[in-house]
C-alpha cells in the first residue's frame, strides 16, 4: 500500500511542479553581456577538390538511390515519464 501512496505522491508532485516551473520568471543568460567576435566566412573549397567530389558522385550509381531519414525513432521525455508513472502505478 505504501508503494501506491508513493506513486501517487510522485505523480502529484510532477504534475504540479511542471506548471510552476514553466511560469517562473525567466532569468537573463549569464553570457548576455559578452561581445561577439567578428567571424569571417569559410573559404570556398578549391576547384580541384570540388571537381573531384563531383566526379566521384557522377561515377557512383548508389547516390541516385539514396533516401535519407526513412526510419526515425523518437522517444520523447514526456513519453518516458508517462511510461514510468504507469509502471509505478501498476506495481
Amino acid at each position: 500500500m505504501s508503494l501506491r501512496t508513493g506513486s501517487i505522491a510522485l505523480l502529484a508532485g510532477l504534475t504540479l511542479a511542471a506548471p510552476l516551473a514553466a511560469s517562473a520568471a525567466p532569468t537573463p543568460p549569464a553570457a548576455a553581456h559578452v561581445e561577439k567576435a567578428a567571424t569571417t566566412a569559410p573559404a570556398p573549397a578549391p576547384r580541384d577538390q570540388a571537381a573531384s567530389y563531383a566526379d566521384r558522385e557522377a561515377k557512383s550509381g548508389q547516390v541516385a538511390d539514396f533516401e535519407g531519414g526513412n526510419v526515425v525513432v523518437v522517444l520523447s521525455g514526456g513519453t518516458l515519464l508517462v511510461l514510468l508513472l504507469v509502471i509505478l502505478l501498476i506495481a
